[in-house]
């Protein structure tokens, strides 16, 4: 838009002078296009980089909990804690799949960005008698155990005893108080590794077929 302003110049009539308006030409105002908005850290600034917030909770928020951020291939990219509050913040992450990790707990929660860096990230954690640590405790315990999904009553025979005395490792039956599936799984995915890793695929032949999270 371009505005006419009048500006008094003098001129002589009879005499007398009066004043003449003249039109004076104001620079057209230019307004700049919008430039994208790279999405940041909030912290670092680095360009192409989310924040994820969450919170860590078994019913309660859980305080100065460690957690490892793995990417899709396994490895560890950095390690965080929640604050005194049980949150969480983690910045830097690039688009892509992700893993929050927490071994001592059995956590291991997948999660993507950009999609989490819009919304609170809760993970849930579930109290274990039974998991990947204490797997790996007994393990190096060498006692390590088979989590049975058996029945009210365990039952054992001399087939299982024969199992137990030649590859080293002890059935367990919870009965008619059975834990998490989940936190039996996570302990036996660990003991099977094992048991693969000293004998190779053969002892599945031999082992019973309730053995939780199981696959011959």
């Amino acid at each position: 838009m371009i505005l006419l302003i009048c500006q008094l110049v003098p001129a002589n009539v009879n005499g007398q002078t009066r004043p003449t308006p003249k039109a004076v030409t104001t620079p057209k105002t230019i307004t700049p296009a919008p430039t994208a908005i790279t999405p940041t850290t909030g912290t670092t600034g680095a360009p192409g980089t989310y924040t994820v917030r969450g919170a860590m909770s078994d019913g309660a928020l859980l305080k100065y909990t460690h957690l490892a951020i793995l990417d899709a291939h396994g490895k560890v990219l950095s390690r965080w804690i929640t604050d005194s509050s049980g949150l969480f913040k983690i910045t830097g992450l690039a688009k892509g799949r992700y893993r929050l990790v927490n071994s001592a707990l059995d956590i291991d929660t997948p999660f993507s960005i950009p999609r989490q860096s819009e919304n609170v990230l809760i993970v849930n954690v579930s109290p274990c008698s039974f998991g990947s640590a204490k797997a790996q405790k007994d393990i190096k315990a060498a006692k390590p155990m088979l989590l049975l999904s058996g029945g009210i009553a365990p039952v054992s025979t001399p087939k299982d005893d024969y199992f137990e005395k030649k590859y080293t490792v002890k059935y367990h039956d919870f009965g008619d108080a059975p834990q998490n599936v989940k936190c039996s799984a996570a302990y036996n995915k660990v003991v099977i590794a094992f048991l693969d890793k000293k004998f190779g695929k053969s002892w599945r032949r031999d082992v019973r077929t309730d053995v939780i999270g199981l696959k011959r």
